[in-house]
């Protein structure tokens, strides 16, 4: 049984109805399962919760607590993200399916650079200042087929601006369904055009639903490819997302406040929200310090070491804060960014996906009222003969014929 998962960055419950309406998400949701509160994971950001997605566990397991590993006052812009496969600490999908003698593909899926279990690999990488991003592109995937893509379908992409990019990754992926004389036994795609264009310009923003059509093209062209090769029948079709977004209308600089009060602690951004990073000696007072200033910090909640264990956040994150709805916290001077983020609490509306399950196992038009992201991980190696013994998610039992 083959796994083709398909990822929509930056897609919530708010989108549901609309994608519902459109030819190939509609059609997929009766073809099979679909779920439009599907509780993601903490934090709500981008890689760790694709670690979640394959692996079937919270960040305090797999290790990947943020985008980027915390480096104190390093400019934003020069900071190694979590690129590199080895920085999950857990069995993946893409680790067991090789181990099983499955075949790898994975385009633009964050953590998964120099992965000795993906065949072809097209890794999500960002130049930092003094790089080239083709290159670095090419040491950290599978270069010799990325050099093949790159002359078939390089011009479609623009560098990393959206929609180009997206639209060369589908291509990607759909030539390693058309051309190739076997379709990978995995294959994983991140699509990110709805994520750039919520931040962009916001998250009902006509551009953002512009994407949303684009994203609906994208996984119907990839359906229809596996049907003109036949091979739907043996196919279990994931279509994911991993959080939403909301507008921003105010921003409170931390750091600055913390340097002001003699405060020992330093903020890493979430964007709508920020992990507070402290030594455990000075836990006390810095937990003092946020709860006694909070409508001057514009904060609606401090998530206590106690709250942040028992949402599965990262082992090494002692405290973090949320700041009132609109608000986003920058690690230093406030300047005009995006129009809209993520980074918040598991509570905000946000924090609930999106889910499409369909393939020979799963029963035509069911629908589930709710499930947690790490759930599905589990029930993906189940459809498709794989095991994930680490996995802290269940196999979702009920959605089986």
């Amino acid at each position: 049984m083959r796994l083709v998962i398909i990822s929509l960055d930056a897609v919530f419950s708010r989108d549901a109805a609309f994608l519902l309406s459109l030819p190939a998400l509609g059609a997929l949701a009766d073809q099979g399962v679909f779920c439009d509160r599907v509780k993601t994971v903490y934090p709500t950001l981008t890689y760790p919760i694709h670690a979640s997605l394959i692996t079937g566990c919270y960040p305090e397991r797999h290790g990947i607590s943020h985008n980027q590993p915390y480096a104190g006052a390093l400019p934003e812009d020069r900071r190694p993200w979590f690129w590199e496969a080895e920085d999950i600490r857990c069995e993946t999908l893409f680790t067991q399916a090789a181990r099983a003698g499955r075949e790898v593909a994975s385009i633009l899926w964050p953590t998964t650079g120099h992965s000795h279990h993906i065949r072809y690999n097209l890794p999500e990488v960002k130049a930092l200042p003094g790089e080239n991003q083709a290159l670095k592109a090419l040491r950290f995937g599978s270069a010799w087929w990325l050099i093949k893509t790159e002359l078939r379908y390089g011009s479609i992409r623009r560098g990393i601006a959206q929609p180009y990019l997206d639209d060369f990754a589908a291509q990607a992926a759909l030539s390693l369904i058309v051309r190739q004389a076997r379709i990978p036994d995995v294959l994983a795609l991140h699509l990110t055009d709805c994520d750039s264009a919520r931040h962009h310009h916001g998250t009902f923003s006509p551009e953002a639903q512009d994407s949303l059509r684009r994203l609906d093209e994208r996984v119907g062209r990839i359906v229809e490819a596996l049907k003109a090769r036949r091979a739907l029948d043996d196919t279990v079709i994931a279509v994911v997302s991993d959080h939403g977004q909301a507008d921003i209308t105010g921003c409170v600089a931390l750091n600055a406040w913390f340097e002001e009060q003699n405060v020992p602690a330093r903020a890493q951004t979430l964007g709508l929200g920020a992990f507070v990073r402290v030594h455990r000696g000075d836990y006390p007072v810095v937990l003092k310090a946020l709860q006694d200033n909070m409508p001057e910090l514009r904060l609606q909640h401090v998530y206590t070491r106690e709250e942040l264990r028992a949402m599965h956040a990262p082992e090494d994150v002692l405290l973090a804060v949320e700041p009132e709805e609109g608000f986003a916290i920058a690690e230093e001077d406030c300047e005009p960014g995006h129009k809209a983020t993520h980074g918040f609490g598991p509570d905000h509306e946000g924090a609930d996906c999106l889910m499409w399950l369909s393939g020979p196992m799963f029963p035509k038009g069911a629908r589930i009222e709710s499930c947690r992201l790490v759930d599905i991980a589990p029930t993906l190696a189940n459809a498709v003969h794989l095991h994930l013994p680490e996995a802290q998610g269940q196999v979702l039992e009920q959605l089986f014929i």
